[in-house]
């Protein structure tokens, strides 16, 4: 009787023994995926853990709750990892599109975050995040490079969603811009209508000299005529007294004018 006792305590050792191994194993495989750089294409990591994944599911030293602890791990690390590589993906975009010269890998650069989406959501990732690509990529389908004529130049800096001083001359850039609907935009209490209005900014008109400066952080309220209003702090980019023409621009990648966007599709108006 002891002998038997002897061996099966013997026995549950090394299961828990094998237990642990496993279970650490499986900790070091995840924390190596967790570290795994955003420019790299996560495919052959994805292709390992599931394997691991596999494995788990087939081995009889761990249990149950192990088995269902690690998958979840597993998919959290994995929709991580692609969360990561497509926000690299979209700031590669957003170059190339800000760049004239680089056009041609527009294209295959939106095909590539597509893909990485979509791997990114059978993974699982939120609504939420979901909606951040969806409006980034909006963003850079609403943005084009001006070219390097003086009429352009002018354009990009009536832009008012014109965010940066560019990098290199040729890389100015200006969001697709828009005169209708007009939007309503509030400022400290007095409405003014935009002139016209882009995913970064606004031209604001009929707005009188307050000392308005460049740079200078403003509370704005913005929206459709009809619709709500939506809150941002956003930038004054120029005044011009003369005309009374007041630039704005937000100082988020995704900003309040993509909502103002969305109620614009929800409300069958196509911005033009």
């Amino acid at each position: 009787m002891e002998v038997q006792l002897e061996v099966r305590a013997t026995e549950d050792e090394l299961k828990a023994k094998r237990r642990r191994l496993w279970l650490e194993r499986a900790a070091r495989e995840l924390d190596m995926a967790d570290a795994w750089e955003a420019s790299r294409d996560p495919a052959p990591l994805i292709v390992h853990l599931d394997k691991m994944l596999e494995l788990s599911a087939r081995t009889e030293s761990l249990q149950p709750d192990d088995k269902l602890e690690l998958a979840r791990k597993v998919r959290a690390v994995e929709a991580k990892v692609y969360e990561r590589h497509i926000d690299n993906l979209l700031e590669q975009t957003m170059a190339v599109t800000r760049d004239k010269d680089r056009q041609t890998e527009r294209g295959p650069m939106i095909r590539k975050v597509n893909d990485a989406f979509n791997v990114a959501s059978r993974l699982g990732i939120s609504d939420k995040i979901k909606q951040g690509i969806k409006d980034k990529l909006d963003i850079i389908k609403h943005t084009s490079f001006a070219g390097d004529s003086e009429a352009a130049k002018a354009d990009a800096e009536r832009e008012a969603g014109m965010i940066d001083a560019p990098s290199h001359p040729r890389e100015l850039r200006t969001f697709t811009r828009w005169r209708k609907p007009a939007l309503v935009v509030a400022i400290n209490g007095q409405t003014f209508n935009t002139l016209d209005w882009s995913l970064g900014g606004a031209l604001l008109g009929d707005v009188d000299n307050r000392g308005w400066k460049c740079g200078q952080a403003v509370d704005v309220k913005i929206g459709l005529p009809d619709g709500k209003l939506h809150g941002d702090k956003m930038v004054i980019v120029r005044y011009s007294p003369e005309q009374k023409r007041l630039a704005i621009r937000s100082r988020r990648f995704t900003s309040v004018f993509m909502q103002v966007k969305r109620d614009c599709d929800a409300a069958g108006e196509e911005p033009i």
